[in-house]
């Protein structure tokens, strides 16, 4: 778990802790949870911005001049933590969608958890729901997915077939698990790729197989990355296209990374980022009729070529 995981355990824990004890020295509280002094006041200081509201009475609070003068710790106005959790409508609805989402990469013995979270939350929810919220997510192999997460919990190193699907290509390669995780409706492993040699995202239903290869998975230092980030990075030598977009097409640019670059002749133009070339090529040939490359040139030839054999195909 990285440092931030650490701290919000940590400080969830730390409230009961103190509500249970008076006057506590700073030293054995970081004793007791294992971190230096000077770990223990910023977590309480990051407290003090904790609560159900922004008044007194409704935020965490502690004694700083005992805390600064005498190292000992006296919590104040965290009486709120011990009442019963009361959600608004809006609030139930949200927690709803989350753990339906959490469902759909669920496996084993997390099912029955959430589905009794679940049936509480809706049960306390009721009517107020307008309409029912169904999340979908693209299908996967359920064994494999199993696999990763149990690879994941027992550290254990994965042989994975994966498809690349921006350059129609399958490989082999073997990966040190870290953690299963949702992102823009599809599901993906984030793993330390060996034959890359970084950090790499894959998605689970681009997966042919996983399997266990009897090794133990190795830490590797690297950059730490938010949810997400690694997914699709655009530098200054990441292929792209200028296009002329007609309306029909305008959703490219939700579901891609684009540059937008004006209107010209009531046409939206973007620079459009791809893994390559031929990714490019073959997203111009799938809109044909809702978009016109403008450059670079060589793309825009590439794409009326392959047209006019397609259709050289059906003349003959």
């Amino acid at each position: 778990m990285n440092r931030s995981g650490q701290q919000v355990l940590r400080m969830l824990a730390l409230v009961p802790y103190l509500q249970g004890k008076e006057g506590v020295p700073v030293a054995d509280v970081a004793r007791e949870f294992g971190v230096r002094p000077r770990q223990i006041r910023d977590d309480l200081r990051l407290l003090m911005y904790t609560g159900v509201g922004e008044y007194a009475g409704e935020l965490i609070d502690f004694d700083l001049g005992a805390l600064d003068e005498d190292d000992v710790v006296y919590i104040r106005d965290a009486e709120f933590m011990q009442r019963p959790l009361r959600l608004s409508s809006r609030e139930g609805i949200a927690l709803i969608v989350a753990l339906r989402t959490l469902r759909t990469s669920a496996v084993g013995a997390q099912l029955p958890i959430i589905d009794s979270a679940l049936a509480k939350l809706e049960g306390a929810v009721g009517g107020e729901v307008v309409a029912p919220v169904d999340v979908h997510l693209d299908e996967d192999d359920p064994q494999i997915r199993e696999t990763l997460v149990d690879a994941v919990a027992a550290r254990r190193r994965l042989r994975i077939e994966y498809v690349t699907a921006s350059r129609d290509e399958r490989s082999t390669r073997e990966v040190d698990p870290r953690r299963v995780f949702t992102e823009q409706g599809h599901r993906y492993l984030e793993a330390w790729c060996l034959r890359a040699e970084d950090l790499r995202f894959f998605r689970l239903d681009r997966m042919l197989s996983a399997e266990p290869t009897g090794e133990t998975a190795q830490e590797h230092r690297d950059a730490p990355r938010a949810l997400g980030e690694g997914l699709f990075t655009v530098g200054e030598d990441t292929p792209h296209v200028v296009l002329d977009l007609e309306p029909a097409a305008h959703w490219l640019c939700e579901y891609y990374q684009v540059d937008e670059l004006g209107e010209p002749d009531g046409l939206r133009r973007v620079r459009l980022y791809g893994s390559d070339e031929s990714w490019l090529v073959r997203l111009a040939l799938r809109n044909a009729g809702t978009l016109h490359v403008v450059e670079p040139a060589a793309i825009g030839a590439q794409v009326r070529d392959r047209a006019r054999s397609a259709l050289a195909a059906y003349d003959d």
